[in-house]
């Protein structure tokens, strides 16, 4: 069995393919594939005997060639698997005397002794040679280029869109840089197959089938990128030796791809395009200057190419160039003695050996110890446990990795449902929004601006949508009107619903109209919004007029029969010659009950058309005291509790002074008493007088009747509302009592609260300003 280790880079696709198509087995070659992320990792294996085959940069081939570091050659060329395109690649498009001294670049490079280094050096001294500048390169893996060519202080990248699929959207010297790096369209052999030295001498004839397959998996990418068969790659499935790249991006990099037509797998390599490169070019371990015809014996393939025509299995071993690998000329440093080995070489070797199991991916290798005391021992014993530790910790991070990995799943479906829920809120809105029959504006609450209008309210203004684009609220509203409730542009500006009737708003063709406006805040895109209602008032208008003109002419047509029905009843009741007996007494009680009744009627009624005139004469202010007044009220409207099992409560506090008119302060009790006392069948009914907060007075009348829906414990104060329920018509009533009672609170500058729970009774909270009289 062959190991081939091989590197995230596509340059080694050539061995991939033939791995998944079993080319190796077709030349009787049982190979393991397993990827290692960088050439440095690869170089380091094949050094060490560890594999047999690997993918090293042409240039490190070439070091190696002519350095002798044991009486075994390590490492034997194949046959080239990559030619590259080069040019340079930045993130921004710079010019030479942008560079500059004081800053440190670096330039990521798949190994330190590869085409690609030598290349951006070149490039470097003929871009700017009156500016030099020391550029630090540092060896990346292929899946970690993209992140290193981010960063900041990266100068730029030699590589080709091939190998690296994210430059395409990134500046190209070759295509405005007229270098003579530049000028030629032939590939630069960037990588080739090696064979480590045990595996020419111990299995010549696999690697035969190696050659022999790989060479076919050549053919077997330029024939069918050719012949478009986007099938084929599909089948493959190569993203598990290629997981960094993109979702899409390896089958559009495949098929078709310019490159490839051009040549960049090809096992016939022109190594003349890498002598401009190596010209002048010292290594750092040689120390020896390269010239082309050094070089051309290294890298010629010919011998191995002619004896892989037949395609028929040879020993490899039998061919010159796997007798006699390398350069004629070897430059050794100086011999070593092993006799002289020590134990802290010997751990050196070991060391060494358990950092090549680590990166072959064998975590669990550790250094063989013993129970002597010898240093080299005792360091044993620690990297073994500094190695537990590092183990330990990466079981861990990847134990985490798992759990985010999982979560990140659950949170991207989340988003996902939670991205078409908001898409489809949004067009419902925008539905209801557009085609809503009453009159809607948005507005932005910072500025004021109305970003967007219905149709219902283009149709009632006028404007169009190129005018709304123009215009804020303030400049359709007159006046001074909302000014004081909204604040566009500041913190002060109210939150909740805001309602604003009888404003007039200027239309499109000048005119006016009257409205009534409410004002809702909401939350959209992530800004604050108004949205803004327009509803046109002549309608309600002229209902309120007719209706107060209608209750204002009943409630005089009534008074005057009122009045005559009281003076003879009075007279019935006074005169002494009439003889009654107690049926008849009991009737005339009747009618004074009820005509009292109707007398309170016709009073609310005239109070609530009163409120309402803006003529209406000024009545007579006075101070007086509550608690006789109520006490009034009590007594002339104590006979609504007959036949009823009611326990009452008075907590009346004296010595406490209103400011107002006598009578409507008793309209208010009455109203609010009567009631407690028609909707409690049984139970308890209490009004209290006191001064709980300093300066105001706090009168409460609270029942244990049948409540008030919540529904309607908004509505309870409008005029004419009564709650439709079945015991609700049963007692009775117009609907006026509580709006009459609110307006004339107001009237004295106080407040009225209600709190009620239904079938338990209610609770209704009056405050009004207390009096001081001076002595």
């Amino acid at each position: 069995m062959i190991n081939i280790c091989i590197t995230s880079r596509l340059s080694s696709l050539p061995i991939v393919i033939a791995y998944k198509k079993g080319f190796f087995e077709e030349f009787d070659t049982k190979v393991s594939l397993h990827v290692n992320t960088h050439h440095k990792g690869v170089l380091a294996l094949l050094e060490s005997g560890r594999i047999e085959v690997g993918e090293v940069p042409t240039i490190s081939y070439l070091q190696e060639s002519f350095l002798k570091k044991s009486k075994i050659k390590r490492i034997y060329k194949g046959l080239f698997l990559y030619h590259s395109p080069l040019s340079f690649y930045s993130r921004f498009r710079f010019q030479p005397e942008d560079l500059t001294r004081n800053k440190a670049y670096f330039i990521p490079v798949p190994h330190i002794n590869s085409v690609e280094r030598l290349f951006a050096e070149k490039f470097l001294e003929e871009y700017a040679p009156l500016n030099p500048v020391k550029v630090r390169f540092t060896d990346t893996p292929g899946f970690l280029e993209e992140k290193e060519f981010q960063k900041p202080s990266c100068l730029g990248i030699s590589s080709d869109p091939f190998l690296s699929p994210f430059l395409k959207g990134y500046h190209d010297f070759k295509e405005e840089t007229n270098l003579p790096l530049f000028k030629s369209e032939d590939l630069v052999p960037s990588t080739l197959l090696a064979f480590s030295g045990d595996c020419i001498l111990k299995m010549g004839r696999n690697a035969s089938g190696v050659l022999l397959a790989v060479k076919k998996a050549i053919d077997f990418i330029n024939e069918n990128t050719k012949n478009n068969s986007s099938k084929i790659w599909e089948d493959l499935n190569l993203t598990q030796f290629y997981p960094h790249l993109r979702a899409g991006d390896l089958k559009s990099i495949l098929f078709p791809h310019p490159l490839i037509d051009k040549g960049i797998f090809s096992y016939h390599g022109n190594i003349e395009n890498m002598y401009p490169l190596l010209k002048d070019t010292y290594f750092r371990v040689i120390r020896r200057v390269l010239t082309p015809e050094v070089v051309k014996p290294v890298l010629d393939f010919s011998e191995i190419l002619e004896a892989l025509e037949p395609k028929k299995l040879f020993d490899v071993r039998k061919l010159n160039s796997f007798q006699n690998g390398g350069a004629e000329k070897q430059y050794a440093p100086a011999p070593i003695n092993y006799r002289k080995l020590n134990a802290i070489r010997h751990l050196i070797v070991d060391v060494n050996s358990v950092t090549l199991d680590i990166l072959q991916g064998n975590f669990s290798s550790r250094l063989n110890t013993d129970e002597t005391l010898l240093l080299d021992n005792r360091v044993k014993y620690l990297i073994n446990s500094m190695l537990d530790s590092f183990n330990s910790t990466l079981e861990l991070q990847k134990e985490e990795i798992a759990e985010l990995e999982n979560l990140i799943s659950i949170l991207e479906i989340k988003l996902d449902r939670s991205a078409v829920d908001l898409q489809y809120s949004e067009e419902k809105y925008r539905y209801l929004f557009e085609f809503s029959r009453e009159a809607i504006a948005l507005v932005d609450a910072e500025t004021g601006n109305i970003l967007e209008g219905n149709h219902q309210f283009r149709n009632l203004t006028g404007y169009t949508r190129g005018d709304l684009t123009k215009t804020t609220i303030e400049d359709i509203i007159l006046g001074d009107q909302i000014a004081p409730q909204l604040k566009f542009g500041t913190n002060q500006t109210q939150d909740t619903m805001l309602s604003l009737p009888d404003l007039d708003i200027l239309l499109r063709d000048g005119s006016k109209l009257s409205v009534d406006l409410s004002f809702t805040s909401i939350l959209l895109s992530p800004k604050k919004r108004y949205q803004v209602q327009f509803r046109p008032n002549q309608e309600r208008k002229e209902q309120e007029r007719l209706q107060h003109e209608f209750i204002s002419n009943i409630s005089h047509e009534l008074r005057s029969p009122m009045t005559n029905i009281k003076g003879y009843l009075e007279f019935f009741k006074t005169d002494k010659t009439l003889a009654y007996n107690n049926e008849h007494k009991n009737m005339l009680e009747v009618i004074e009950k009820n005509v009292k009744r109707l007398s309170f009627l016709i009073e609310n009624m005239l109070k609530l058309t009163t409120s309402r005139e803006k003529d209406a004469p000024e009545e007579v202010v006075e101070i007086f005291d509550p608690v006789p007044v109520i006490e009034d009220v009590i007594h002339m409207n104590s006979h609504l509790a007959k036949g009823k099992s009611i326990e009452w409560e008075l907590r009346l506090k004296k010595g406490m002074y209103l400011k107002g008119i006598r009578f409507e302060f008793s309209q208010i009790i009455t109203n609010l008493y009567i009631n407690a006392l028609k909707y409690t069948m049984k139970g308890k009914v209490s009004l209290s007088l006191e001064e709980v907060v300093p300066g105001k007075i706090e009168i409460i009348v609270k029942d244990s009747g049948i409540g008030i829906d919540p529904n309607y414990k908004n509505q309870i104060f409008d005029r004419f509302f009564r709650i439709p329920s079945s015991d609700n018509r049963k007692i009775g009533g117009t609907g006026l009592g509580l709006s009459i009672v609110k307006s004339l609170v107001e009237k004295m500058g106080g407040e009225i609260f209600v709190e009620s729970k239904l079938g338990q009774g209610s609770t209704f909270k009056v405050i009004l300003p207390k009096t001081v009289i001076s002595s």
